[in-house]
């Protein structure tokens, strides 16, 4: 599978980062980068480039101002915007896309919380502004240690 996301070069998630590494350290669970997923379970490598030409290429901020503990393994723990309308632009030319997806940074992956997590501890972080400036392209699947950069692509 494949996964379109957006990234930030910026060190503006320098301290979200540096949580993420503790919590998969302390629970013994890949480590993975800030991102945010645009488009996901995408079926092949030429499908997932013909969506990742339909993406807007201007790079934005977004102002992440809540924590949500999901249920699912991929969506545990993460960052949500009030204001996801920056996302949406760059979607915009995919048709079809869900329109329940809501965009978020994940912050840990698993089937429980990690032992560590202290809701006031990230709060202090938030709210926190990313200038999200590069595309990329990921192949995907159940296995973080097995994901791999397909392409990157720098927004203007």
């Amino acid at each position: 599978m494949y996964s379109i996301w957006v990234k930030s070069t910026t060190n503006q998630l320098f301290k979200i980062e540096e949580t993420m590494k503790i919590f998969s350290e302390e629970e013994d669970k890949d480590c993975f980068e800030p991102h945010v997923t645009l488009v996901t379970n995408l079926q092949s490598e030429n499908f997932a480039f013909d969506i990742f030409d339909k993406i807007t290429k201007h790079k934005f901020d977004i102002t992440f101002d809540g924590i949500q503990e999901g249920k699912t393994y991929f969506q545990r723990l993460f960052l949500t915007a009030s204001d996801n309308s920056n996302f949406q632009i760059l979607i915009n030319n995919i048709e079809g896309w869900p329109s329940l997806w809501v965009p978020h940074l994940s912050l840990y992956y698993g089937n429980e919380l990690p032992k560590s997590y202290f809701q006031e501890t990230l709060h202090n972080l938030l709210p926190i502004t990313v200038t999200f400036d590069t595309l990329e392209l990921y192949k995907t699947g159940p296995l973080v240690s097995e994901w791999n950069k397909i392409s990157s692509l720098i927004l203007n």
